[in-house]
């Protein structure tokens, strides 16, 4: 998939690798000389902003107007972004809010600077919006600001999520043509699109170009490297990286070594799992909550719920709480054996220690589902939005394949529509479970209007759904 217009050629300048101060171009307001004298008005704005959600709030309260100085917006913005439901507003998808903000800092002569832009391209390329976000890169180039690694990090994760490791690939070969240096942040990148397209071989030809421009390999690299190599199951390569990191003074950490435990513990080898976790142990390394439940999740899908329980008593010795996770591998393993009663107990147990949770509620109402207690489901769904869970496109999806298989199609649609009110984005699943239902009764006009909204979605139709139309279509002949 090209970009819907291609990234204009880049200036000459080294790219920076350490973020900057804050700073306004020439022809902004001059920076003001008193930036620590004031911690308690950029306290009030900072409360101001976060509880509103808005800056033009902020900008239309008349003491805050009079006294705003442009290192009051660039510490509020630092702090926010550093807050976590700062990033919940990037991440929900309400990128509006932040350009409602950047048009307010250009309308007060407060010129947005290399951190305003490497925010906004980031919550951009989070969304999906590479286009915007490219268009952000060349008003930073053309305001004379210099791209940094936070500016180009960003675009090229965001490249390989939305067009493709190749887009991104040529996107890092122009950098190169400029002689912008990147560092292993920006390769992290790319390597991580390539291992995520199953490209190991080209993800190492990249470590190779990294190596040939005096770049190294941080344990990050060499993480997305052993989970590319895990992922194909490519045990030599795996070795291989290991023994390359020691050679280089790399030890593997925890999260290297939880990966390894994991994609070992959901491909059923048990015992290599129980091996790496004693080298991690005598490594100094000490198994945290994700490496108990990576094991527990092995234990639990081989159907060891006993050792699994008891490797879980272990955990709590061991002064390490369970989490979400932790519970959810014990309820998914009590669901598939259609233990339902042990699962809502365990369930009733977790919320007690926990705040509820959209996956266990998935999980339970899976299970109800598939031992055809519907009604049971159908409470569930209701407790959950009564302690303040929201349904997902997973919740929907099993309700709307439950309501076709049952031939109830009205009722799938209607959740169909819901689910589409509420913001969700439908899946492929989704898709293929209400296009079946409505090939089964017949509407087959309203099948392939589903299947042309999904690729006006960019989702790719798979073999299941030309199957199911295909199927359909023979049906109504």
């Amino acid at each position: 998939m090209k970009l819907t217009r291609p990234h204009r050629p880049l200036p000459n300048p080294l790219i920076h690798s350490k973020p900057r101060n804050l700073s306004t171009s020439s022809n902004s307001t001059p920076k003001d000389n008193d930036e620590n004298d004031d911690p308690h008005f950029i306290s009030n704005l900072s409360d101001v902003v976060r509880g509103n959600q808005s800056w033009r709030i902020a900008f239309s309260d008349p003491f805050i107007s009079s006294s705003l100085k442009p290192h009051h917006v660039e510490k509020v913005l630092i702090q926010n972004v550093r807050n976590p439901r700062s990033l919940c507003l990037c991440r929900a998808s309400m990128m509006a809010e932040a350009s409602k903000f950047f048009d307010e800092m250009v309308e007060r002569g407060i010129m947005p600077n290399e951190v305003t832009y490497n925010l906004l391209i980031d919550g951009y390329c989070r969304e999906g919006n590479i286009t915007r976000a490219f268009e952000l890169l060349d008003e930073m180039l053309k305001r004379g600001l210099l791209p940094d690694t936070y500016t180009y990090r960003p675009l090229i994760s965001g490249l390989c999520s939305t067009s493709g490791v190749s887009e991104a690939k040529k996107f890092v070969d122009d950098l190169h043509k400029k002689n912008y240096k990147l560092n292993e942040m920006c390769y992290s990148a790319l390597l991580y699109g390539y291992c995520k397209e199953g490209r190991l071989y080209d993800a190492l030809g990249a470590c190779r170009d990294m190596s040939e421009r005096g770049v190294d390999m941080d344990l990050v690299c060499y993480a997305i490297l052993i989970c590319g190599a895990l992922k194909q199951q490519d045990t030599r390569r795996l070795f291989g990286l290991v023994n390359e990191m020691h050679s280089h003074g790399l030890r593997p950490d925890n999260v290297i070594y939880t990966s390894m435990i994991d994609a070992y513990g959901k491909t059923g080898k048990l015992d290599k799992a129980f091996g790496l976790w004693d080298i991690m142990v005598d490594e100094g390394c000490s198994p945290n909550v994700v490496t108990y439940t990576a094991l527990i999740y092995g234990l639990c899908k081989a159907g060891c719920i006993d050792k699994a329980e008891l490797l879980c008593k272990d955990m709590l010795v061991g002064d390490t709480l369970p989490n979400h996770v932790t519970y959810g591998c014990f309820l998914d393993q009590f669901s598939k054996e259609g233990s339902m009663e042990k699962a809502v107990q365990l369930h009733n147990t977790m919320l007690a220690g926990f705040s509820a949770n959209t996956v266990t509620y998935n999980i339970l109402i899976r299970g109800f589902c598939k031992m055809g207690k519907f009604h049971e489901a159908s409470e569930l769904l209701l407790e959950m939005t009564n302690n303040g869970v929201y349904p997902d496109c997973i919740t929907y999806s099993t309700f709307i394949f439950e309501y076709c298989r049952m031939g109830n199609l009205p009722e799938a649609v209607r959740l169909w529509d819901v689910m589409l009110d509420r913001g969700l984005k439908p899946d492929i699943l989704a898709y293929n479970f209400l296009i079946h239902g409505c090939c089964v009764t017949g509407e087959l006009t309203k099948a392939f209007e589903l299947r042309d909204d999904m690729v006006r979605r960019g989702l790719k139709p798979n073999q299941v759904t030309y199957n199911t139309l295909s199927r359909g279509t023979c049906l109504t002949r």
